[in-house]
């Protein structure tokens, strides 16, 4: 799973091929049917022609149904109330929180961008024209600053600055703020979070019964056997094993859940002491 997430981030199809040459020599048969029918602009960064910022998975999505896991079992209506609720709460923190902002772009990414400036403090960086610079590390590359582009892809497939450009802004000078996409700014974020979602009282409202303005559930077949609590893991997913109980063997089952047969037991006496075997 390590290679093949390599394999994602490679920036470059020169350095996707290096890498998927390296996860393919590790199984060849597995790896060749698992990519089979994969094509790598559905997955790869090299092959991508959009912009994904870094993200490379589905975690917001999982984290929102984790976070509101506790109203799953709710009403239709009890649970948009409880979905409301918490966003409503959510909105007015990250509110608070950014009001003390006073740098141009977010803190996470203010962070960033010093780890991206110690980084690059050695390399050397040659001037060709008013926007393009060569970077001298390793591998050498170049930066356009007019078209907000390195030659390493990061900057185009990130939306904000690689450490190439970070150490052609400092030894030109010019503010790399103005270059760093607005999304990253605390204007944006404040601008985000400005709306607000208001409580809705129900002190004032009339009464009414409340089997009138049920939401009956849709009509379908119920499958056979329990209804699962947990989430499918993903395709390729590691979920830890535990060791059961009953038949010792390592699995996704507990001593409770345990499908095999018990085994047969035989008492032996040894003088007047009974004896498990």
């Amino acid at each position: 799973m390590r290679k093949l997430r390599e394999c994602a981030y490679a920036p470059t199809v020169t350095s996707f091929n290096q890498k998927i040459d390296v996860l393919k020599q590790r199984s060849p048969v597995v790896v060749g049917n698992f990519l089979k029918d994969l094509h790598p602009q559905h997955w790869a960064n090299a092959y991508f022609r959009g912009r994904c910022y870094g993200e490379m998975w589905s975690n917001a999505t999982e984290s929102f149904n984790n976070w509101i896991r506790e109203a799953h079992h709710l009403l239709i209506t009890q649970l948009v109330d409880a979905i409301r609720g918490k966003i409503m709460e959510k909105i007015s923190n990250r509110k608070v929180k950014s009001s003390g902002w006073v740098g141009g772009i977010c803190p996470k990414m203010e962070k960033l961008l010093v780890s991206e400036f110690k980084d690059s403090r050695s390399w050397i960086v040659s001037q060709s024209d008013n926007n393009i610079f060569d970077v001298c590390s390793q591998p050498s590359v170049f930066v356009d600053i007019g078209s907000r582009s390195c030659s390493c892809f990061q900057w185009q497939l990130n939306g904000f600055p690689c450490s190439h450009a970070v150490v052609t802004f400092r030894n030109s000078g010019k503010n790399v703020y103005g270059y760093i996409e607005s999304f990253y700014h605390v204007v944006k974020y404040k601008a985000t979070y400005a709306g607000s979602i208001h409580p809705i009282p129900t002190v004032e409202k009339p009464k009414f019964t409340t089997s009138n303005y049920l939401i009956a559930p849709l009509i379908y077949k119920r499958p056979p056997g329990r209804p699962k609590q947990k989430r499918i893991p993903s395709k390729g997913e590691v979920v830890q094993l535990i060791r059961c109980g009953h038949c010792g063997k390592m699995g996704h089952y507990n001593r409770k859940t345990c499908k095999e047969p018990m085994k047969r037991t035989r008492i032996f006496f040894v003088g007047h002491k009974p004896l498990l075997k």
